[in-house]
């Protein structure tokens, strides 16, 4: 576990540790397990260019996790597909859903999970689709939107929680980050280091390395040997996302289709029938001529 002084010096660890990793009997995956794109109102990030960034920066997965919908995980998986990049690239349907008691996310999605159940719904309903439960920026008292202590406590003693981001590079006071890693070892859950990236200059920022895996199982009896290595953003990069959601404000008052609100309205996982995902009808969609929003103010991005 390391963190890095820059994201430079980060991915060019990223880069030299794929470089390395050629025999096929130790092959390692480079995953970040925590990234939106513009289908998070507080993004305009658009799929060629988080898939553009993941692969020259090294990642092998990336876990897409918009607010409260999978459908922009789809967008990128797919866009991945008509690239042909699925050999570079492995794109993981997940969600961050705004729970009753705050945030939880979830991995190896199949459909999008209503918004405001409780934590613990939400966990079953996670693992009822094969996924796994992480808990993103548990300890952030900046983010009104983190996890309760009660529930998370309680969804740790229940043995619900399959990962906890104890490294996360948004996260303002490193002593934050300190927390949630004691958390996970108090009670044993292993830990990861995410980026929740937002911009096209936050990719990357976070991975963690451990053994190829394609499935939630795979992921989950490798968690356990992750090796995590994180940088942390500037300040200045939450000026990004401040600037997402105005923008997508102005545009959907303007007409257009953005991420200005939740793609999809609530609706309980017993309503659902489980069935595959299908890629999103047009009116789904934000609009496809949004910009990126590529780096803070004040910073160049590094490649």
């Amino acid at each position: 576990m390391t963190i890095a002084a820059s994201a430079r010096s980060l991915r060019q660890t990223l880069r030299r540790s794929r470089e390395t990793t050629g025999d096929p009997a130790a092959r390692r995956a480079f995953a970040d397990f925590h990234c939106h794109t513009r289908f998070s109102r507080d993004s305009i990030l658009r799929e060629e260019t988080f898939i553009r960034k993941a692969i020259e920066r090294g990642l092998t997965h990336a876990c897409v996790t918009n607010h409260n919908n999978v459908e922009g995980a789809i967008a990128v998986r797919d866009k991945v597909a008509e690239l042909g990049l699925e050999d570079q690239l492995t794109v993981i349907l997940g969600e961050e859903v705004s729970t009753a008691d705050g945030e939880v996310v979830g991995i190896f999605l199949t459909k999008t999970i209503p918004r405001g159940l409780s934590a613990n719904e939400t966990a079953d309903e996670i693992h009822r689709q094969g996924g796994l439960v992480s808990i993103p920026h548990p300890f952030d008292p900046f983010r009104a939107s983190h996890i309760k202590p009660g529930p998370l406590r309680n969804l740790a003693e229940m043995g619900k929680i399959d990962a906890v981001e104890v490294f996360n590079s948004r996260i303002t006071i490193q002593g934050h980050n300190v927390e949630a890693a004691e958390f996970a070892a108090r009670y044993g859950i292993p830990g990861i280091a995410c980026s929740d990236s937002h911009s096209a200059f936050e990719v990357a920022m976070c991975f963690n390395a451990l053994p190829w895996f394609d499935s939630a199982e795979g992921l989950k009896s490798g968690l356990p040997e992750n090796d995590w290595h994180g940088s942390r953003s500037s300040t200045l990069i939450h000026l990004t996302t401040r600037f997402a959601v105005w923008k997508n404000m102005f545009d959907h008052w303007r007409g257009k289709r953005t991420a200005a609100g939740p793609i999809l309205g609530p609706q309980k996982p017993e309503e659902v029938q489980r069935e595959p995902i299908q890629r999103p009808t047009g009116a789904e969609l934000p609009a496809k001529d949004a910009e990126d929003v590529d780096a803070p103010p004040g910073r160049q991005d590094a490649s």
